[in-house]
């Protein structure tokens, strides 16, 4: 766990691989309404910001949650006004294509140009297929690369229309599962 301060009111927290097992938190899970990641995310914003020497008595506190890979970073932001902890996630993005020939067309150009991303997942939609990141923002180039064969793409709200109306094919690390199968 690193934490880094970034200003008088921020502070960065990284959770590597080990610590998130150690706190036993999975970034999909993660909410405050989850007793257990709440009593977790409450003791490290307190510690880091006791650390980098940030008062939080009375004031406003914001959590957002990243997900980098199996790591996941955690913004911390101290603003006046009575006191509240609210953890903000990130939105997810979804992109449709119209038959099977573009869809694995796009997983292996994906998969080519290394992006290896551990939370997509792959729906059979609408008789076409869908891939689904659940990132808080994808690389433009990546955007670009998808948007070649795509036939529709949305961001939070369409990518939860595909997740509750499409098939699954395969809900964890879509693009290196097929794009290894794929060559």
């Amino acid at each position: 766990m690193t934490i880094t301060q970034l200003d008088g009111q921020r502070v960065l927290v990284v959770l590597g691989n080990k610590d998130m097992r150690d706190f036993a938190l999975d970034f999909g899970e993660m909410d405050m309404e989850d007793a257990h990641a709440r009593k977790i995310l409450l003791r490290l914003t307190r510690l880091a910001c006791r650390k980098s020497g940030i008062d939080t008595r009375g004031k406003r506190v914001h959590i957002e949650a990243l997900p980098m890979g199996e790591s996941c970073y955690l913004l911390v932001s101290v603003n006046g006004g009575t006191k509240r902890y609210r953890l903000k996630h990130g939105g997810s993005r979804g992109f449709v294509f119209a038959d099977a020939t573009a869809f694995l067309n796009a997983v292996e150009a994906a998969y080519r140009s290394s992006y290896y991303r551990a939370k997509v997942a792959a729906y059979a939609y609408r008789g076409g297929y869908a891939l689904v990141f659940d990132y808080p923002a994808l690389p433009r180039s990546l955007c670009r690369l998808l948007h070649e064969f795509t036939e529709a793409s949305g961001g939070a709200l369409f990518a939860a229309r595909v997740r509750e109306t499409g098939r699954p094919l395969c809900t964890h690390n879509a693009l290196t599962v097929i794009g290894q199968a794929l060559l």
